[in-house]
């Protein structure tokens, strides 16, 4: 099968909510090139222009899960990003998750060369709901790397919260930041931004580096979710809050319906 077919059934799924079977593309990919060659046509065919990014597999459980020895990156379309409160349906998707992150705004256009330090001040820093879901039916954990890739990274939504300019931050205290997820004010899980590549800026650096090699850039105004602090959970009916602490401390809401 052809990436540009694949794309093609991607983007038919993704339109019409119709979720593919894994068994009819297990086989259609097996090169991570090609399958970020298809994720692009995908994401290129979609209705709304490119908003930013997701990075995934940004600790070593998961990136030896899925036998990757580093990230990967999925394309979000701009309509896709949410700031808090938010409100979204479980018949909106397919079969999505719930995750805690840390998310980057670019303040300019950035490329991959610069430090940590500088590319703190060149962006907003905001905790972030993100919501992974995928264009295939029993998708998790089930599909490979490649149909994960070429799915944008099993791209759903981000759920942005209050930004913070990076010049009020310390590098180092990036890593300290933690979350607690609560449904229906339970406590569903805690996580540590350290979770995330050691520092969640160190995923956004990887980013720009993947970025340059495929003759990307992130530009002024897009958003970038950089990773899990913790192991994904199923996303419910209910209303979730994401507690930030630390050097980032804010309340995110996101409610879900039936």
């Amino acid at each position: 099968m052809g990436y540009q077919k694949l794309a093609a059934s991607l983007l038919q799924a993704y339109k019409q909510h119709q979720p593919l079977s894994m068994l009819n593309y297990t086989e259609s990919v097996r090169d991570i090139n090609n399958a970020y060659q298809i994720q692009h046509v995908f994401t290129a065919g979609k209705s709304t222009p490119l908003g930013g990014y997701k990075i995934s597999l940004t600790n070593k459980i998961t990136q030896m899960l899925f036998r990757m020895d580093e990230p990967l990156y999925g394309q979000l379309e701009h309509s896709h990003i949410l700031y808090a409160p938010a409100t979204l349906s479980l018949v909106q998707m397919n079969e999505p998750l719930i995750e805690a992150e840390l998310g980057f705004i670019a303040k300019t256009d950035l490329s991959y060369g610069i430090s940590d330090a500088d590319l703190l001040k060149h962006v907003w820093v905001t905790g972030c709901i993100e919501i992974p879901d995928s264009r295939f039916a029993h998708w998790f954990p089930a599909l490979n790397k490649y149909l994960i890739i070429a799915d944008g990274a099993v791209g759903g939504y981000i759920v942005c919260g209050e930004r913070i300019d990076g010049h009020d931050l310390q590098v180092e205290n990036l890593s300290e930041i933690q979350v607690e997820l609560t449904l229906d004010n339970q406590t569903v899980i805690t996580g540590q931004a350290r979770a995330v590549m050691d520092n969640p800026l160190s995923a956004l650096q990887w980013l720009l580096k993947k970025l340059a090699e495929h003759g990307l850039s992130l530009h002024t105004g897009e958003v970038v979710s950089s990773g899990a602090f913790f192991l994904t959970h199923k996303l419910v009916a209910g209303e979730y809050n994401a507690h930030f602490s630390g050097a980032l401390s804010q309340s995110l809401t996101l409610h879900v319906l039936p």
